[in-house]
């Protein structure tokens, strides 16, 4: 993060929910933005905006498969290619929120530039900034701040998507102390466009019982290095003038002084940059929701039928009520953590993740139901809705496919409440668990015999507006029951829970929910106690978060009794006989 964030450590928030309890004192009051950080993000939407009208034509990126080198350029400029950089490398310095809000910005105005600058600095070069030496750092970080060299991430691989621990690329150390490195790397953002790409390869290394292992460490590999070579530009569904391409490596020689970090460190360098570039997916997809209301919005007051504007419909109205409150409840969480994360949070996979997965699929839902209330204009391409869904569709996989982030979220939050745990604890990510499942049912039993159920004293939220306070009842009566479930999952499953993802989904959704509660009623309280607001603006939020915390309680519910209904047991009998048939393999005329 930015040399400007604070010291103090500040729990994850959603962890702590895994035990039934609510860290109260750090979701209130709503981490909003100072008046320094308001200034300054004003002044950089304006630039932005103004860049943007006159020189991004986003029908003719889309038709041309490509981003002219003067936008490119003209981005760079602007500051966009190191936000998150401290200024003595060049950038400008911008803390966790602050990039957030910046990059919503960009995200609302194109698809494709934001992917561009997001592979470039969320991830491409972000290991850098985070693990780089000094060396290192004054070496590249004005370089690539400035876009005179773009940067790429490359760790998926042909058989390793979501599962990264099983890359195959190998860096072999040689006598001399470089390493050659060969393998290819899939899908990559930037490819041929950057000239600093962070490869992460498996090396070999000794344990401590003196067998040999694999471990991942990160490597700086340029692009002017010999046997570097790319695939041709893939042809894309959406985003089509973001540069995608498979990147080669053909005994690729490096130094040493290229590893970033600890050597067999890799993993853990990839997971925690992820972990900053869900984070952008989330609030680059709150300004591509508030981007699509926009334009929905002025097709429902302008579209007349039957005699009347559709605004007017209660069934368009229902789409136009949805679209807004899941935008309010995405930016409340995208906000909230990335408020945490500058106020001193360091360990927020569980935030970035939900934010990630909560985020993209109210994009997705508010584009189709833009291109609903837009109706056969929308299937045109001379409007912008086919193009903005087909862009929208990749957040639902980036960076961790939506599948997986909540087999994630479900696991590690379930592991977190016992030191009994310290053996699952060693495993660092989702995809070893699953290929490591907990060896001994007495593990889990002991940590569900030691658990006290959380049947939380407070009645309420303590700290929330007195016009939320119901809200907050509910919210703590949801807490203590996901605190169960929670448990009677464990004590169920014992280590097969490794292995029963619907099950996991529900936990995983459970705690989604409970984290927008959270989020939205500490914001709105802040709102609501704020004497420069006016009635107008507070009962507009306050409406908002009615139906939000509806929603969400009865999502939380659906979740909650799946987990001990039969209903989960229909659908992989289904899809068992789907498979066996090839497809439906049922026929009307047969049956």
């Amino acid at each position: 993060m930015s040399a400007n964030e604070n010291s103090k450590e500040i729990p994850s928030l959603v962890k702590s929910m895994f035990y039934g309890e609510v860290l109260e004192d750090e979701a209130f009051p709503f981490p909003h933005f100072n008046e320094g950080q308001i200034e300054m993000a004003k002044a950089m939407i304006d630039a932005v905006d103004k860049f943007a009208q006159d020189n991004i034509d986003s029908m003719k990126l889309d038709k041309e498969a490509k981003i002219p080198q003067e936008v490119l350029d003209g981005l760079a400029g602007l500051g966009l290619c190191g936000l998150g950089v401290d200024e003595e490398y060049g950038g400008l310095g911008l803390d966790t929120s602050l990039y957030a809000r910046v990059f919503s910005q960009i995200a609302g105005i194109d698809g494709a530039i934001a992917t561009t600058l997001g592979a470039h600095q969320s991830i491409g070069y972000k290991a850098l900034v985070n693990e780089g030496n000094e060396e290192q750092k004054k070496h590249w970080l004005p370089k690539l701040a400035s876009g005179e060299v773009f940067g790429a991430f490359c760790l998926t691989e042909p058989g390793s998507g979501s599962d990264a621990y099983s890359i195959k690329t190998k860096a072999v150390k040689n006598n001399d102390g470089t390493y050659t490195i060969n393998g290819q790397k899939l899908w990559i953002t930037n490819a041929g466009l950057a000239g600093f790409y962070s490869v992460f390869a498996k090396t070999d290394h000794v344990d401590d019982k003196g067998e040999k292992v694999e471990k991942i460490t990160c490597f700086i590999v340029e692009k002017e290095r010999e046997g570097v070579s790319f695939g041709e530009k893939e042809d894309k569904m959406g985003i089509r003038a973001s540069e995608t391409r498979a990147v080669y490596f053909d005994n690729v020689k490096v130094p040493a002084s290229n590893i970033i970090g600890e050597e067999g460190k890799g993993f853990k360098i990839a997971m925690n940059v992820l972990n900053t570039g869900r984070l952008s997916l989330g609030s680059g997809s709150v300004g591509g929701m508030k981007m699509i209301l926009k334009l929905a919005t002025a097709q429902a007051n302008t579209r007349k039928q039957f005699g009347d504007y559709i605004a007017n419909f209660g069934l368009i109205q229902e789409k136009l009520a949805t679209m807004a409150a899941n935008i309010y409840a995405s930016e409340s969480m995208v906000y909230m953590t990335t408020g945490k994360i500058t106020q001193g949070m360091s360990e927020f996979s569980h935030e970035s993740a939900i934010c990630k997965v909560y985020c993209s699929e109210k994009l997705w839902d508010t584009i189709d139901k833009a291109t609903q209330i837009a109706a056969g204009n929308a299937y045109m391409r001379e409007y912008p809705y086919e193009r903005i869904m087909r862009d929208c569709r990749i957040n639902l996989i980036f960076e961790g496919t939506n599948e997986i982030l909540r087999i994630f979220t479900a696991l590690s939050g379930i592991k977190g409440p016992s030191d009994n745990l310290k053996e699952l604890g060693k495993i660092a990510d989702i995809s070893k668990a699953i290929q490591d499942p907990i060896k001994s049912v007495g593990i889990l039993t002991d940590f569900a015999k030691k658990r006290i159920s959380k049947y939380v004293g407070s009645k309420t939220l303590t700290k929330v507006h007195p016009s939320l306070e119901s809200h907050g009842q509910q919210f703590i009566s949801s807490l203590k029951d996901f605190a169960i479930a929670v448990e009677n999952t464990i004590m169920k499953y014992g280590k097969n829970i490794i292995g029963n993802e619907l099950v996991q989904m529900r936990i995983a959704n459970m705690s989604i929910e409970l984290y927008v509660q959270l989020c939205v009623l500490s914001r709105t309280t802040a709102i609501l106690n704020r004497s420069d607001v006016s009635e107008k603006d507070k009962e507009y939020v306050s409406l908002m978060t009615e139906l939000v915390c509806r929603d969400s309680r009865q999502t939380f519910m659906k979740n909650y009794k799946r987990l001990n209904s039969s209903y989960d047991k229909l659908l992989p009998k289904i899809s068992k006989a789907v498979s066996e048939r090839e497809g439906y393999g049922f026929d009307i005329i047969d049956f």
